[in-house]
């Protein structure tokens, strides 16, 4: 073979090796190397919802929130009637804070202290009798043993305030979570007891529930990173960035899959909730 049929075979070669390389490139896939799962539907849910209740029974005085309304956790919701509990407290501080009897018995203390003083130095001139001293020196114990008494009522008193705060704020309706209002099932001037007052959904963090194929079980863990897409308006085209919490142990044998719980942080409060979503999960 000549040299120029030879080259003419070898430039054919190489476009052929160029042609398959070029045709391998277009079918890869065009997600990256890390990618483990990807395009499974999922749904955003908020990470927690609390039927709110009184933690004693009373009629419902007042509220301050209505259905949609924020609430940050610690926030008083509604009260109950409270105007025995707010009396039984004012005359617990009252009593807390009367300190007279504790300044009388130490008055009483240190006169008898005092009077043991003379007395002892009285005794070694035997100006008075034994028996007279062993009565002035016991009275002086009693009237500091009278004053231990008294500071130990002013701490029970004391006490009282707290037991007496703690019963007055049973009757307030805290928000245990920070979120938003779903529904409020009682109006003033209702009796309460044991029903729920309010509905709260818990908006940061929210759940991400996604069911995944049993072929994938291993494959996704606890801590791994993953991309949510909402279906919902303004955030089709945006990747919001979650992480894997839970995985369950039990798969459901009919469908032949598992849950898995992402945590996605929602701070200021714009991503909405109960709504469909896309999430790929990625290796760390």
């Amino acid at each position: 073979m000549n040299k120029a049929l030879r080259d003419q075979v070898g430039h054919g070669k190489k476009t052929l090796v160029a042609a398959f390389v070029s045709a391998i490139v277009l079918v890869s896939p065009t997600f990256s190397a890390e990618e483990v799962v990807s395009d499974l539907d999922c749904i955003v849910e908020p990470s927690a919802i609390v039927d709110l209740g009184a933690a004693t029974p009373g009629l419902l005085a007042v509220t301050y929130f209505d259905r949609s309304d924020y609430v940050s956790a610690g926030t008083v919701m509604a009260r109950l009637e409270s105007g025995l509990e707010e009396a039984t407290l004012a005359i617990a501080e009252e009593l807390a804070a009367q300190t007279t009897k504790i300044d009388l018995r130490r008055a009483s203390a240190e006169f008898g202290e005092r009077t043991r003083v003379r007395n002892v130095q009285l005794l070694k001139t035997s100006s008075i009798s034994q028996q007279n001293m062993d009565q002035v020196e016991t009275e002086t114990r009693v009237a500091k043993l009278q004053v231990r008494q008294e500071v130990e009522s002013q701490r029970l008193a004391e006490l009282e305030v707290d037991r007496a705060a703690v019963s007055l704020n049973r009757r307030s309706i805290v928000s245990p979570v920070e979120g938003t209002v779903l529904q409020r099932f009682k109006e003033p001037g209702e009796y309460v007891d044991r029903e729920a007052v309010y509905k709260i959904a818990q908006l940061n963090p929210l759940n991400v529930e996604v069911i995944v194929p049993l072929d994938y079980l291993g494959q996704i863990e606890s801590g791994m990173r993953a991309e949510v897409t909402l279906f919902a308006p303004g955030f089709e085209d945006e990747a919001l960035e979650a992480e894997v919490r839970r995985i369950d142990a039990v798969a459901d044998a009919a469908s032949a899959t598992f849950g898995v719980r992402l945590k996605l942080e929602n701070p200021e409060f714009t991503i909405p909730s109960g709504v469909r979503c896309q999430v790929d999960f990625y290796n760390n």
